[in-house]
């Protein structure tokens, strides 16, 4: 061995040897504070409310009353269900929205801005000739990213309102954007019934799946559990409380862990609610 490199490895030895005797820790053992600093803690709020179709002004206002409850108990990552804004209005062109031009979307950056949050909220959103249902990302420094549903819905049984195939175009499927740092993926209420939905998000290894939902009842816990296994990263599940249509919806928000486990679950009862919880993030 080379006389350099021999001084140099015991020189490095010596000055392990000495930081181990200095501190009383073993060399060959990662301290604990440099493992802890390779997770997050994100304190998180899944908010079940109620959204008036078509009425977006007293839907907005609420929102933003939500949004400052959340914030001030320490949310920092803050989610609503799909359509927030509209719900399932009969002609969505009347309330869509371009994005991140239109109104919704600035006030509530401003308000993320204000509140030093990460906030997600649905829409009817207008591009062009085309209307999407689509999920709206805005952080501290305003608007972040927005999600088209994909696998869109077919609902015959309440005059349409629901059928989206009749009111929207689909969107391209999830893909990963960055959200506080970490990677994210999000779709959308029936996106969720599509195992291509489930192994495209699980081929971009998220660190993170939002999922949005407005349903009159979610599916069981194990069955969205599945989902979040098959992705293989924490899932984030929101849903709507009161009247939609013809439905009366019953909440539901829960966390779900990579592993599929329910980590934190609001009431099915149809009461609205702030669901907080200290979700931990790996490196």
């Amino acid at each position: 061995m080379p006389q350099n490199r021999r001084a140099f490895l015991e020189n490095l030895a010596a000055s392990t040897a000495g930081w181990a005797l200095a501190t009383g820790a073993n060399p060959g053992v990662v301290p604990a504070a440099a493992k802890q600093s390779q997770a997050r803690t994100i304190p998180v709020a899944l908010i079940q409310c109620d959204s008036a179709a078509g009425e977006i002004k007293r839907n907005l206002d609420n929102m933003e009353r939500l949004t400052e409850q959340a914030a001030k108990a320490g949310a920092r990552w803050i989610m609503f269900h799909e359509l927030t804004l509209c719900d399932y209005a009969d002609k969505p062109e009347m309330v869509a929205e371009t994005v991140p031009q239109g109104a919704t979307t600035r006030r509530m950056a401003k308000l993320a801005q204000r509140l030093r949050v990460f906030c997600a909220f649905g829409l009817a959103e207008k591009h062009g000739d085309r209307f999407y249902d689509s999920q709206v990302f805005v952080g501290p420094k305003g608007y972040l990213y927005h999600y088209r549903k994909t696998w869109l819905w077919l609902e015959p049984k309440d005059d349409g309102f629901r059928d989206e195939w009749a009111r929207y175009d689909p969107g391209t499927g999830p893909e990963i954007f960055r959200l506080d740092g970490v990677r994210a993926t999000c779709f959308i209420c029936a996106d969720g019934d599509s195992r291509r939905c489930h192994d495209r998000a699980a081929a971009l290894k998220p660190q993170v799946a939002f999922f949005p939902n407005n349903r009159q009842s979610l599916p069981s816990f194990e069955d969205f559990g599945k989902i979040a296994a098959r992705i293989g990263a924490p899932m984030l599940v929101a849903n709507r409380v009161g009247r939609s249509v013809i439905y009366d919806c019953k909440g539901g928000c829960a966390v779900f862990s990579a592993r599929g486990e329910v980590l934190a679950k609001a009431n099915r009862e149809g009461r609205e609610e702030i669901l907080q919880y200290e979700l931990q993030l790996p490196a």
